[in-house]
């Protein structure tokens, strides 16, 4: 056979293989979207967008990738090496777990923040590897389940954006879950619940009620690839997190995920993630949350009920280890991280430095004053000092950090109630300790 012929021949071969592929990926992407169809409403047609207003979302786009680098440097890594398409055939934006495609025309009808969210959204998708944990599950219910905790992780991430002035804010459709007692729930977990509430309905039914919107199909599951490229995605994906994390920390971000954390196989939790899950808790059982009024919606309001009064503030105490095994850098990214926590929770914070004995102390610091509290003493170590002066002074913390390279002595007596109240945070160098040590949980710093 003349190679030119034999080289047509397999070109041909080849475009009919990626036809059929290119079918394929559509047909998943139809049943999926038929799952939800007529159980949420559809969105709107959508008009045509011209080329310039397309540079300028993707330009909005960039800008966003380029202050999450500056300023949440972790997702802002990842940003950076997710691909992301426009793609006029589908309805809104998807992932595939490769992958994170948008419609030009959608992106049109979205302010500049509600883009960010829907690309951070695609992005957690990826991630926390939703394409592949569905199993047999429907893919519908499945889709909700993961967008009710992908939506709860980036209503936290907001914390971030705010302070540093990123534009970030809800899309006006999604599925949103604003019932506290389901905060940290799995998206199995979630998925067993809706499965429950939705048997024989004709209409998505949530926690609360209805669920309206558009519906979700921008989950594209592990049936549209092969078992073997699904796997690869997963190892790259997992490595992808672990590189990052290795190279970038958390920094920037007050909250961190747990499921990224675990995946990056980190020993122990950041002190400051620990301490703003305790926080939040605490703050979900004391808030509620009114709906706002119509005519409010379009300023994304969401306004607070009573809470604690002054009198009931949460008393943080912070104890730190002067003995000389602390260095600056780690004392001075402690008290950044403690600042940037106090703008986020109306709290009272305590600081004291202790070595044989708790000697400066620092109480109802102000957000501002926190980085100015610096120990004047310094000698040996001995942690029961500690604990005596809680006693003495009869403290009651609602949370105690205690900030050590750990190589203080064992404890006279055990730490009774505080234990479930503290965070032991162990510096760079520190030693290591079991789960069950009998003072609280252990954070690296």
């Amino acid at each position: 056979m003349p190679m030119d012929l034999f080289k047509k021949l397999m070109d041909a071969v080849a475009e009919l293989a990626k036809q059929a592929v290119d079918e394929t990926v559509r047909r998943a992407e139809a049943e999926q979207r038929d799952s939800v169809a007529g159980k949420l409403e559809t969105g709107k047609s959508m008009r045509p967008v011209t080329e310039e207003k397309k540079k300028e979302i993707r330009q909005g786009l960039q800008r966003f990738k380029l202050d999450m680098m500056k300023f949440i440097p972790f997702y802002g890594d990842i940003l950076m090496k997710v691909t992301v398409t426009e793609d006029e055939q589908i309805q809104t934006a998807q992932t595939d777990g490769r992958e994170i495609r948008y419609n030009p025309a959608f992106f049109a009808t979205l302010s500049q923040g509600e883009r960010n969210y829907v690309l951070m959204h695609e992005v957690m998708h990826i991630l926390l590897l939703h394409w592949k944990r569905h199993a047999d599950r429907d893919a519908g219910l499945w889709n909700v389940a993961c967008d009710f905790v992908v939506n709860q992780i980036l209503d936290r991430m907001k914390w971030d954006t705010n302070r540093y002035r990123i534009a970030f804010s809800r899309p006006k459709e999604g599925c949103f879950l604003d019932d506290n007692n389901q905060w940290q729930r799995s998206a199995e977990e979630h998925y067993a619940e809706l499965l429950k509430k939705n048997k024989g309905r004709k209409r998505l039914q949530g926690y609360k009620g209805e669920l309206k919107g558009r519906a979700p199909g921008d989950l594209l599951c592990t049936e549209v690839l092969s078992e073997g490229d699904a796997q690869l995605i997963e190892q790259s994906i997992r490595q992808l997190v672990r590189e990052t994390i290795k190279r970038r920390g958390t920094g920037g971000s007050g909250y961190f995920p747990r499921e990224l954390l675990l995946m990056g196989k980190s020993k122990r939790l950041p002190w400051n993630t620990l301490l703003y899950e305790f926080l939040q808790q605490r703050e979900d059982e004391e808030s509620s949350y009114l709906t706002p009024e119509r005519k409010y919606i379009h300023m994304d309001l969401i306004i607070p009920g009573v809470g604690r009064t002054e009198d009931e503030l949460e008393d943080i105490w912070a104890f730190v280890d002067s003995s000389g095994s602390i260095s600056d850098d780690e004392l001075g990214q402690f008290l950044t991280q403690l600042c940037r926590i106090a703008g986020e929770f109306h709290c009272r914070f305590n600081i004291a430095y202790w070595d044989t004995e708790v000697t400066d102390v620092y109480r109802n610091v102000r957000r501002e004053k926190i980085a100015e509290c610096k120990p004047n003493h310094s000698g040996g170590t001995d942690i029961n000092c500690v604990y005596k002066y809680i006693q003495a002074n009869r403290i009651k913390p609602g949370v105690m950090l205690i900030l050590t390279d750990g190589y203080f002595g064992r404890l006279e007596k055990p730490a009774g109630s505080l234990e479930r109240k503290t965070i032991l945070v162990i510096s760079e160098n520190g030693m290591d300790f079991d789960r069950k040590n009998g003072i609280g949980k252990v954070a690296r710093l």
